[in-house]
């Protein structure tokens, strides 16, 4: 396995970690976007290093049963991020303005991130139990995968916080401002989108 292989099975892991990370910042505001990138990047970043190995050494109990139905738990895995994401900002409304960065602590806690860690990485664990079945060596893929989806969820989280907010700037200026509530559910959506598209790709 050359090292173009390996750029290229590290790019393809690290596209749900990017997609869910400009879905969860949406929120960040100011300079805590720098703060929910390291996370992001630690949390997704961790998970495509070690789930690969995990798959690499279990290849025989476990890899294939992820291969198979990995994409349906992820879906599930994503679907229970988002729709808390979207819950709470229709709760939000319901009991009054509510300040952006309380509501950005939903998808950047430890759980959330852990969940969704777990549902972006369980290809990378199908990725190693084919590495083990195949003969090839697993440490520098895994090693690549860690680092290119952390550095794809970092610029996530900076270019959602973009997004967000030069949503609410535009908002103010052809008419009433966009309520910060609304972009939580709207992230919520965003990472609904990415455990869609994961399911519909099995």
């Amino acid at each position: 396995m050359d090292l173009f292989e390996i750029l290229l099975i590290a790019l393809g892991v690290s596209v749900d970690a990017f997609s869910v990370s400009v879905g969860g910042s949406f929120c960040s505001r100011g300079a805590r976007w720098v703060r929910n990138a390291c996370l992001a990047a630690l949390f997704f970043g961790g998970f495509q290093f070690f789930m690969p190995l995990a798959g690499f050494f279990t290849a025989e109990l476990f890899a294939g049963y992820v291969a198979s139905a990995g994409n349906a738990v992820a879906f599930v895995l994503l679907c229970f991020v988002g729709g808390k994401m979207i819950w709470e900002g229709v709760k939000t409304k319901r009991k009054g303005p509510t300040p952006c960065g309380e509501s950005e602590k939903l998808f950047f806690g430890g759980k959330a991130l852990f969940v969704s860690g777990v549902a972006t990485s369980l290809d990378a664990f199908a990725v190693g139990g084919g590495l083990a079945f195949a003969g090839k060596p697993f440490f520098l893929p895994c090693f690549a995968m860690g680092i290119v989806t952390g550095a794809a969820s970092f610029i996530g989280v900076w270019l959602g916080a973009r997004l967000g907010a030069r949503l609410v700037r535009l908002s103010r200026r052809s008419g009433p401002a966009l309520p910060d509530w609304l972009l939580l559910p709207a992230g919520g959506v965003a990472i609904i989108a990415v455990g869609v598209k994961i399911l519909l790709s099995s």
